[in-house]
């Protein structure tokens, strides 16, 4: 068993976790960091992380969604990615 390998489930919710983590970190930014230039730093890092965990967490639920609507026959994609990992897909069942 890979102990990197992600279903759909887990890759959802490690979104999430990144997400509410770049918020936590915006937060504790704005309130402990005194210089303006790494207050602006810091800002930036945690707002790009929070965006690609966002934008990446959508597109996964797209792709989970297609291939849910999808019949057997025009299944041809196993996999989505997740910031470049694939997901694996077998524990969605018709």
């Amino acid at each position: 068993m890979d102990i990197f390998s992600l279903d759909s489930e887990n890759a959802k919710n490690l979104g999430l976790g990144a997400m509410a983590f770049s918020v936590v970190g915006l937060l504790i930014v704005l309130k402990f960091v005194k210089s303006l230039v790494s207050k602006i730093l810091l800002l930036a890092i945690f707002g790009t992380i929070a965006y690609f965990s966002f934008t990446q967490r959508d597109a996964l639920s797209i792709c989970v969604a297609k291939l849910e609507a999808a019949s057997a026959s025009e299944v041809t994609q196993t996999s989505c990615s997740f910031f470049g990992q694939d997901i694996s897909l077998k524990s969605i069942s018709k």
